[in-house]
């Protein structure tokens, strides 16, 4: 063969390629995006058109709506109410679905054109098919046809996203079963108000799970970064977070005030999670879709506010997990055995005589102090990492200084020895508070000393003033200064978990914070005894509570010797050993969920 003829099908070839280039559209992109490792969800975006953006004001202010107006009838008649405003609240989630965020699929325009000539389809099909044709057949689209096209494309593009939400409603109709367990699980009537629980799932899984399913779909990789709290915080899974803290603090009122109609259950949390979800969130992006890059003269601060952030998360899920645990503990630890012989009849009796709720007592101080608390504790705790890093065992100006050695595990026990001395500062005055709570044993508030934290709190300071608030602070620093061996076990733990197991990182988290949980609370036990006899200790004065016995920390550590022996620094320690491992581990995967969620 010639020269000549070699260069002609070389031509030809190129041309060829060329054309194919440019009648192939381009791959769409989608929301997930699968590495060799892991799965990276991008953050879902409202639509950029204007109805778009007026409906993803006006539909949750609409749902907030509905809920206010039929929040009388709530109170009055939760069951036949809910049944109501349930179809109500999944048309809106429908709704703004479809005009609001993007359809996980759509086919581009033109996709069917190749057979629309030959099929001369009616309508609007057979219009974009013809259009396709024309297009493919290689003549000039005749007048109208491009604009009947785009019309068909945007009509079956619309159908698509309706048929999407709506089996995204099925969907999340089918997880209402496990939802029911789940509430069950964290302390909703078991034995009674069945169909208040089940439809308040209901609405829990329509508000908080139907955009997730529209946006995700059924994808395996998407779900497991969503359930690992690794996803941004955009419109889909930002509404899921907002909602479940909106329903969990919405839950808060129902234990304290049982008496009042409307902190019957589930009225407060279907209220608080409709007015939660009626506030939008949306990560933060560039105009090109992408998360801004992060200024480099903000990311050390950043990192700081990362730690305090996720400390709130981490305080939340503490409550929620071990509180009626501490509940059990806190009675057996200021009691002799006389009363309680053990916590089993601790926890009988609690149950017999105050009902489910009464191992909840005392469940706000914890629930805005532990926000804090976790808050100071785990964003100081990174602070001191990093100082205790560059200014002790790896200063930059040191010769053997090496940017990627990591803190060893005991300048990790320093660190938690630092943040536990700066969170004692609050954490005393929520734990004095929430330990003289507990132990009012009456049923009945009018027979109490105390009828909630804040007339506790009043009443302490003014008899007492701040010394009286700060009642026990000694002894709390002492137990505090133990976090040396949960936070250099927890390195350890961790690093041993990553070298010897494919585990996740969600779950190195779990079982390096229950584990590491386990051994402060071994070797920190005794010293939390005797402060619960401090806390509890009467104060006396003005408030009329009796007289005060343990003026110093030595007169509570030999009381207890006296009472019951070495094993009296032991008492309570079954329902603490039982709950140190899943309040501490899932307070431990909520902090570096966060952490990893945050933007930088």
């Amino acid at each position: 063969m010639s020269s000549t003829a070699l260069a002609k099908g070389a031509a030809a070839q190129a041309q060829a390629h060329v054309a194919f280039s440019k009648t192939t559209p381009p791959a769409k992109s989608t929301t997930t995006t699968t590495t060799t490792r892991t799965t990276i969800l991008r953050p879902v975006q409202i639509k950029q058109t204007p109805l778009a953006q007026t409906a993803r004001h006006v539909l949750p202010a609409l749902l907030a709506g509905v809920f206010a107006l039929r929040f009388r009838a709530l109170v009055a008649d939760p069951v036949p109410t809910m049944a109501t405003t349930l179809p109500l609240t999944a048309a809106l989630q429908v709704v703004y679905a479809v005009w609001c965020l993007p359809a996980p699929s759509a086919a581009g325009p033109g996709a069917s054109g190749g057979t629309g000539a030959g099929a001369g389809g009616g309508g609007a099909t057979g219009a974009a098919g013809a259009a396709g044709g024309a297009k493919a057949a290689g003549r000039k689209p005749r007048p109208g046809e491009s604009s009947l096209r785009k019309r068909a494309a945007a009509e079956n593009g619309r159908s698509s996203a309706v048929i999407t939400a709506v089996l995204s409603l099925i969907l999340s109709l089918l997880v209402t079963p496990f939802l029911y367990v789940v509430m069950i699980l964290f302390g909703a009537p078991f034995l009674t108000h069945s169909a208040h629980t089940f439809l308040c799932a209901a609405h829990i899984a329509v508000l908080a799970l139907l955009p997730l399913f529209f946006v995700q779909g059924v994808d395996g990789s998407a779900w497991a970064v969503v359930g690992s709290f690794g996803a941004p915080l955009d419109e889909a899974f930002g509404g899921l977070a907002g909602g479940l803290v909106g329903a969990w603090l919405g839950a808060v009122p129902i234990p304290l005030d049982w008496d009042r109609d409307w902190q019957r259950w589930p009225v407060t949390i279907i209220g608080a999670m409709a007015a939660n979800m009626a506030t939008p969130t949306s990560a933060a992006t560039s105009p090109s879709g992408q998360p801004p890059p992060p200024s480099p003269n903000t990311t050390t601060s950043n990192k700081n506010y990362k730690g305090f952030v996720a400390g709130v998360f981490s305080g939340i899920a503490k409550l929620s997990v071990g509180h009626p645990f501490d509940t059990i503990k806190v009675r057996l630890q200021t009691t002799n055995s006389a009363r309680f012989s053990g916590p089993l009849q601790c926890l009988t009796q609690t149950l017999r005589h105050e009902g489910l709720f009464g191992l909840y007592k005392g469940a706000t101080p914890p629930l805005v102090g532990w926000m804090f608390m976790d808050s100071v504790m785990l964003g100081s705790l990174s602070v001191y990492r990093r100082l205790v890093r560059d200014y002790i065992f790896n200063p930059p100006g040191h010769p053997l200084h090496d940017p990627n050695l990591p803190l060893p595990a005991h300048g990790h026990g320093v660190a938690g020895i630092l943040a536990g001395a700066t969170v004692s500062f609050v954490a005393a005055p929520v734990e004095h508070i929430k330990a003289r709570l507990q132990i009012q044993y009456a049923a009945r508030k009018s027979e109490r000393l105390y009828s909630g934290p804040i007339d506790c709190l009043r009443k302490v300071w003014r008899h007492h003033g701040i010394r009286g608030v700060y009642h026990g602070l000694q002894a709390t620093l002492l137990f505090r200064s133990f976090f040396f061996f949960w936070w250099g076990s927890y390195d350890l733990f961790s690093r041993w978990l990553r070298r010897h197991t494919s585990l996740s990182a969600p779950a190195i988290n779990f079982w390096a914070g229950g584990l590491s949980a386990q051994v402060f609370w071994v070797m920190s036990y005794p010293s939390d005894v005797v402060k619960q006899r401090i806390m509890t200790d009467p104060l006396g004065g003005g408030l009329n509570d009796g007289v005060r016995r343990f003026p110093r920390w030595k007169d509570a550590a030999k009381a207890v010797y006296r009472e019951s022996g070495a094993m009296g620094y032991w008492r309570g320690f079954l329902p603490c050993f039982l709950r140190a491992f899943p309040a501490n581990a899932m307070a431990l995967v909520a902090f570096e969920a966060a952490m990893r969620a945050l933007p930088e």
